[in-house]
Parts: C-alpha cells; sequence; structure tokens
C-alpha cells in the first residue's frame, strides 16, 4: 500500500523548489532522484525477497519486466 504521507511530503518537496534558485532547485532535484532511487532499489530487493515476481514489481514501476530486471537483477 502507499504510503500517502510520504508521497505528500516529497510533492511539498518538490513544490518548495518554486522558491529557488534553478542552480539550488536542480541540486536539490538531484538529491532527490538519489533517494528515490535509493527507496526504489530496496522496495524491489523487499518485493523480491517476499515473493514477488519481476512482472508484478515491473507492473508497480510502470516499466518492462526485462527493464527492472536488467536494473535489480544482479543486487
Amino acid at each position: 500500500m502507499v504510503d500517502v504521507m510520504e508521497v505528500d511530503r516529497m510533492k511539498t518537496l518538490v513544490g518548495s523548489m518554486d522558491g529557488m534558485g534553478p542552480a539550488e532547485a536542480l541540486y536539490a532535484v538531484a538529491e532527490l532522484q538519489k533517494e528515490v532511487g535509493r527507496r526504489e532499489a530496496s522496495l524491489v530487493r523487499a518485493a523480491r525477497q517476499s515473493g514477488l515476481s519481476w512482472e508484478a514489481i515491473a507492473l508497480c514501476l510502470g516499466v518492462s519486466k526485462q527493464a527492472v530486471h536488467k536494473k535489480y537483477g544482479k543486487q
């Protein structure tokens, strides 16, 4: 299930970039992308450990099974 509070917090962080200068906002976006990537990797590992198939994970992420397996298959 989606943690609505976590999603709302991320949206608030993104919205707060409106008042930043371009360089500061780009830095913030890069940091958010890194955090999202770390979270995604952790969730994919947890999903695999709980028995979810690559196909099911791909469906959740909105990508192909091949793409998710290529990105996370050897971790």
